[in-house]
């Protein structure tokens, strides 16, 4: 061989070397679609992680249907007890919020300090506080989390011959216990179990205080006719079928619904089965999950699909809406006669709610949709002719009507002429007037009560309104209590904590002028929110370095009663600055007094007590920085 073929063979040789090394400084680690353990959050979801030496990205979406959305910027990823810190996006910069587009999701590739390439396991985490946007247990060895179930579970043989509960009259305490596998306190995991019994707020939630540090948790409502009610784990619902004097034990496979419920993982067939029933209804109460998208002809399009139409295109697109959904529970091989019967008279009583509701629905839709420019429909019509197909809906003239737990809104004089004589409603009418205060969280007064006395017929359903009444005056009784050891604890222990009290009468024209007095001479940051916005929370977040470099403004929050106020105390404890509570009515009004209908709202106080700034939305800490400063200057 000669000295240049030598040369060449040497040269060859180094460039290989050179790109091995190269390639292998490269070499990244790429984890399609991992699986977790639990997420706080139906919004940030993770497609894609990937290990590099120079940094951990995480290529996620942001689901929304419209608004703004951003990162805060202390979010962090932790593993093996070490944290690695947020280094940026291009498509979501520190401090800046995003509009969403139209698609309802933003993309974008997260940047944190690199993790170990070996790393099997971390927790995402926006707010250390896990007020912000968090996914725990996220998996790298590509193997899917799963709850230990017991074996009986397993081993249960669903019952084709199951019965429905009869529709007489029977008032007592239905009992739901709930046990949440795979659950840990630090997850935030809402629950809420919605029973509606007619006289009762439309919602009875317990929030994640009520589960035990073993995921348990065990409540009761008042009810008098079965009905489908609703156990909502975060984002997703499971119907049931709520008995008076019975309980329902559900078992719940956490990590397995937390992975059914995201766009990711929905449509595996791994994450289908993640809950079990035990209780005289349990074959029902299982078979139901499998039609539990059929009940309701108000589907996740609806107002979309309906925006813009006249009533007439309204009517149709709703009963071929029914005819579709009666169709699909009809051929449902999954559910026996008792699950298909109770879910036809569910989706014809929907649907005849549906028709009845065209003018509510209809003018709401743009709204609802946040559509601008579409016409206004002409909302007259044959009553006669229009209401027609309801002439052939059986429910309505049976008993089988009252599995609806809407039944309540059939009162109308306009409804019940298409249904069978029943003077339970007339007694559901009287009832569903006077406890409209239960909504406002106001017992019934002695006049009421004596109204209740006098009007109402039926023995159980006069009962069921005063257990109701009962049952609100122990919550409020609790709550003043709670509410007193708040204020005891925040003015006495904390000096960069404190409450303001608001007289429940007060009238809203008084509520900032009572607020802003005091603070005379120096600006004042007014912060609209509630616990369960989760826009509100990772705002404060995001402010929380501006209020570091401010420190001669006033930050106030104002909260009202639809904040659980046991949840309330908790979260104030890491919210510098003076709160206020205000009743949902003062709220409103005074929403309606500075024509804003969102949180958070923000307004900005100068020294004087004038309002200089108003801003529904999150507008970026820049310009609060530069509305505050100049508030403190005027």
């Amino acid at each position: 061989m000669n000295t240049k073929q030598s040369r060449q063979k040497a040269l060859s040789l180094v460039a290989f070397l050179m790109l091995l090394v190269a390639t292998t400084a490269q070499a990244k680690r790429v984890v399609e679609r991992p699986y977790f353990l639990c997420s706080n959050n139906h919004k940030l979801e993770i497609e894609r992680v990937t290990l590099d030496k120079k940094a951990t990205l995480l290529d996620v979406k942001i689901y929304q249907a419209s608004g703004d959305v951003g990162i805060d910027s202390h979010a962090s990823i932790m593993a093996n007890g070490v944290k690695y810190d947020y280094i940026g996006s291009k498509q979501l910069p520190k401090g800046v919020f995003v509009k969403v587009p139209e698609c309802g999701y933003v993309a974008a590739t997260l940047r944190f300090k690199p993790m170990p390439e070996t790393t099997t396991e971390f927790d995402f985490r926006e707010i250390a506080d896990n007020s912000g946007w968090n996914i725990y247990g996220v998996r790298l060895d590509g193997k899917r989390p799963q709850a230990d179930i017991p074996q009986h579970l397993l081993q249960q043989a669903p019952d084709k011959n199951s019965k429905l509960p009869a529709t007489d009259l029977n008032l007592g305490k239905t009992v739901v216990a709930v046990r949440l596998l795979g659950y840990k306190p630090e997850y935030k995991t809402t629950l809420d179990i919605i029973v509606d019994n007619w006289f009762s707020p439309q919602r009875m939630p317990f929030a994640h205080d009520s589960i035990g540090i073993d995921g348990t948790c065990r409540v009761s409502a008042n009810a008098i006719l079965p009905t489908v009610a609703t156990i909502r784990v975060n984002r997703m619902e499971i119907p049931f079928l709520a008995v008076p004097n019975d309980t329902t034990t559900v078992t719940i496979d956490l990590p397995t619904l937390t992975l059914a419920a995201t766009h990711l993982f929905a449509n595996d067939t791994e994450v289908k089965k993640f809950v079990w029933f035990e209780g005289k209804h349990a074959a029902v109460d299982t078979e139901l999950q499998s039609v539990k998208t059929m009940l309701d002809v108000y589907g996740d399009t609806f107002f979309d699909d309906i925006c813009g139409m006249t009533p007439l295109q309204y009517r149709n697109y709703v009963q071929q809406s029914y005819a579709r959904l009666s169709a699909a529970i009809n051929s449902n091989a999954a559910i026996g006669s008792a699950t298909r019967t109770l879910a036809q008279n569910i989706l014809s009583m929907n649907y005849a709610s549906a028709l009845f509701g065209f003018k509510n629905n209809i003018s709401m839709a743009p709204m609802i949709t946040g559509k601008r420019g579409v016409p206004r429909a002409d909302m007259r019509i044959d009553t006669l002719s229009y209401f027609k197909p309801l002439e052939q809906l059986s429910v309505l003239r049976s008993k089988n009507q009252r599995y609806y737990h809407y039944l309540s809104d059939f009162t109308s004089a306009l409804r019940r002429q298409y249904m069978s004589a029943d003077p339970l409603l007339d007694d559901i009418a009287i009832g569903k007037r006077l406890s409209r205060s239960f909504n406002r969280k106001c017992p019934l007064t002695e006049q009421q009560i004596a109204v209740a006395h006098d009007s109402i017929a039926n023995d159980m359903v006069r009962e069921l309104i005063f257990a109701n009444n009962d049952d609100l005056k122990s919550q409020l009784s609790a709550a003043d209590k709670k509410m007193a050891e708040i204020k005891k604890t925040a003015n006495a222990s904390s000096s960069y904590l404190s409450i303001i009290d608001i007289d429940p009468k007060m009238s809203a024209q008084q509520i900032l002028p009572t607020i802003t007095d005091k603070y005379k001479g120096k600006a004042v940051l007014i912060d609209f929110w509630n616990t369960w916005c989760v826009p509100c929370r990772a705002a404060m977040s995001a402010i929380r370095p501006l209020k570091e470099q401010l420190h001669d403004v006033v930050y106030v929050y104002i909260a009202d009663a639809s904040s659980p106020v046991d949840k309330w105390g908790e979260m104030i404890k890491t919210i510098s600055g003076v709160h206020v509570r205000l009743t949902k009515e003062q709220a409103a009004a005074l929403a309606e007094i500075h024509k804003f209908s969102g949180i958070p709202t923000y307004f900005v106080v100068n020294k004087e007590g004038k309002i200089t700034y108003q801003k529904t939305s999150f507008p970026g800490v820049e310009t609060l920085r530069e509305q505050l400063v100049s508030a403190m200057q005027r």
